[in-house]
C-alpha cells in the first residue's frame, strides 16, 4: 500500500474516510458521495469498483487537507 501511484482498494479508502470522521452520504449512479465536517466540498469518487484510482484519492485528500503520505502512513498499517 505504501506505492505513490497504485490504485487503492476501495474498502481500505472508505474506511480511511471514516476513520477521519466522514460520513457517506449518497450514491449517484456509479459515485460515491461523502461529507467530512472540515471539507468544503464533497468527497467523491467511482464506488462501484474494486479499486480508486490514484488521481481520485490525491483530489480527494486536497479537499481534506490531507497529504498522500498522511494517507500512505494510514494505510500502510490498516488496509
Amino acid at each position: 500500500m505504501s506505492e505513490y501511484n497504485n490504485p487503492v482498494p476501495t474498502k481500505c479508502w472508505e474506511a480511511f474516510l471514516i476513520y477521519c470522521g466522514c460520513e457517506f452520504v449518497k450514491n449517484d449512479g456509479s459515485h460515491h458521495k461523502w461529507k467530512c465536517k472540515n471539507c468544503w466540498r464533497s468527497i467523491i469518487f467511482w464506488g462501484h469498483k474494486k479499486e480508486v484510482p490514484r488521481f481520485h484519492i490525491k483530489t480527494n485528500l486536497h479537499t481534506m487537507g490531507k497529504t498522500n503520505k498522511d494517507f500512505n502512513d494510514w494505510a500502510a498499517i490498516n488496509c
